[in-house]
């Protein structure tokens, strides 16, 4: 009895754990559906809650204090429980989706024995992510939670903790090996480790107290975003999504690997039908030269954070 009610605990967590995060997005069915770019609301929703959460923050009464600024920021910008971007993303008519059910996607043949996710949980709640638009890019609605929740664990490893840049990537590679990854989507998805990467620049570039680890260029350093006048946080930048959105976080661009042969096999088998259907390619990356743009971007960390094999299987 209590092994069985841990396992309707596990499940029960999993399925809210996922409704978030997603079963995974599909880049590839629907991929040319036309979609409105959602850049703009984006940018304006961000910076909304940036004011808010300063205004927060200034409400304490402790001055300049970093501590209180982040523990604010995160009430706002965190993932679809805690914060309040993600869940006004996933439910704002002002972002146009793509959605394509888990019995419709390349991952319709994955078990349950295999992946517990969409091989079972989205069986009964399909959670399974949506595609946005974001100026050239399609992306993953559940791209912007790994940004802001999960950047900001490699923000705290790398830069407030002071531990290597390498243990903050692992935090990232282990998720998607592991049980928040591989283990239960039978996902590895490197375009997700991106968004992670993106998320810690974005919070580096809240106070820019350090030089953003891709290099000193402008392009690559827009903050501070706040500082401090008169002992209150004070915001003197907008933050704009285009500065971090690109290339790899596109899942048909940056391709994903899957926990098992059988499984790549299964995903490559939807591909073909896919692409007998609309008779254009599919093949994983769609955009060699994009991703090769990438790469060249993310050379230093180009074995965490980009996959230059296609689709293929972690073991």
């Amino acid at each position: 009895m209590v092994k069985f009610l841990g396992l309707i605990g596990m499940l029960s967590l999993m399925a809210l754990w996922s409704n978030g995060q997603a079963s995974e997005v599909d880049s590839f069915h629907k991929r040319y559906t036309p979609i409105a770019d959602s850049m703009e609301p984006m940018n304006k929703k961000t910076n909304e809650f940036m004011q808010e959460a300063l205004d927060l923050a200034n409400s304490e009464n402790k001055g300049c204090s970093e501590k209180v600024l982040y523990k604010s920021m995160r009430k706002y910008f965190r993932n679809h429980i805690l914060g309040k971007l993600n869940p006004w993303l996933l439910e704002s008519d002002e972002i146009e989706k793509i959605v394509v059910g888990v019995r419709d996607s390349i991952y319709r043949d994955f078990k349950w024995y295999q992946a517990l996710i969409p091989g079972f949980v989205a069986r009964i709640n399909d959670p399974s992510g949506k595609l946005m638009k974001m100026g050239d890019h399609l992306v993953g609605t559940d791209k912007f939670e790994h940004f802001l929740g999960s950047g900001y664990m490699y923000f705290n490893k790398f830069y407030l903790k002071g531990n290597k840049i390498e243990d903050a990537l692992m935090i990232g590679w282990k998720a998607e090996t592991g049980y928040m990854g591989a283990m239960t989507t039978g996902v590895m998805s490197y375009a997700d480790m991106v968004a992670n990467f993106n998320g810690m620049r974005f919070w580096n570039h809240v106070l820019a107290k350090n030089i953003d680890i891709l290099g000193d260029s402008e392009e690559y350093n827009p903050g501070p975003y706040v500082t401090c006048e008169d002992n209150k946080w004070v915001k003197v930048k907008d933050v704009d999504w285009a500065l971090y959105v690109d290339h790899a976080w596109d899942e048909g661009i940056n391709c994903s690997k899957f926990r098992t042969k059988k499984m790549t096999d299964s995903v490559k088998s939807y591909i073909r039908e896919l692409e007998t259907k609309e008779e254009r390619s599919f093949s994983c990356p769609l955009y060699p030269a994009r991703l090769e743009v990438v790469s060249k971007k993310y050379t230093k960390f180009h074995r965490w954070l980009i996959n230059t094999e296609g689709h293929k299987s972690v073991k």
